[in-house]
């Protein structure tokens, strides 16, 4: 849904770190994952592992409670 960058610390030039803010939905429920890196593709790479590893995990869970109660 939505993708920001924000540089942490602008006074240290290039090796400056940055925050990735990654914003998901699967059309029922939204989420939010971080990345930091000193590096902006490692940082994006960590949030949007993390928001697919959110989701795969929230899925799992909901079939696990499904079969519980079948």
């Amino acid at each position: 849904m939505d993708y920001k960058v924000r540089v942490l610390d602008e006074k240290q030039g290039t090796s400056a770190k940055v925050r990735v803010l990654v914003e998901s939905s699967d059309s029922r429920e939204s989420w939010s994952t971080v990345g930091v890196s000193e590096n902006i593709i490692e940082a994006s790479w960590q949030a949007l592992r993390d928001s697919l590893n959110y989701k795969l995990f929230k899925t799992a869970r909901a079939a696990q409670a499904v079969q519980t109660t079948a």
